[in-house]
């Protein structure tokens, strides 16, 4: 099957001057773990994560979850995203992206988000433009069939 067949038609993506504290209510509301950023001629030039997010709150913090129970307070997280949240999300994003085809079958489509460890991948026409999104539940939903 191809990605065009079962992926979700979500459109949601943000401008690379969109704010840090405008993502994290677009993710909060969409239910999505990353959204796509787009130039201003609609090409997805990066994205942005939870995990993105968390590290500019946190540089380091990320990294020390995988070594000691390092947790920080509350507080300290609140007046980081303070500092940060009117900042554009450009200063923050991954650049390089992961990204599949709608040509791309059902089996590439797992194998890029277990070995590349994702949760979803956008889907880009031949101008790099969004057409759509594949999460490791929409995989999960089209194998039960």
């Amino acid at each position: 099957m191809k990605a065009y067949e079962f992926m979700r038609r979500d459109l949601t993506s943000v401008e690379l001057e969109t704010t840090v504290v405008h993502v994290i209510y677009l993710l909060h509301q969409s239910g999505l773990d990353s959204l796509p950023v787009v130039d201003e001629d609609g090409r997805v030039v990066g994205i942005i994560s939870e995990r993105d997010l968390i590290r500019a709150l946190l540089p380091g913090y990320v990294d020390m979850l995988q070594s000691t129970a390092f947790l920080p307070s509350l507080d300290q997280l609140g007046r980081k995203l303070h500092e940060i949240g009117g900042k554009p999300i450009a200063e923050f994003m991954v650049r390089e992206v992961i990204a599949a085809r709608p040509d791309d079958s059902d089996l590439h489509l797992a194998d890029l988000l277990i070995r590349k460890g994702l949760k979803q991948i956008p889907v880009l026409d031949d101008e790099n433009r969004l057409v759509g999104v594949v999460r490791r539940i929409d995989l999960l939903h089209r194998l039960r069939r």
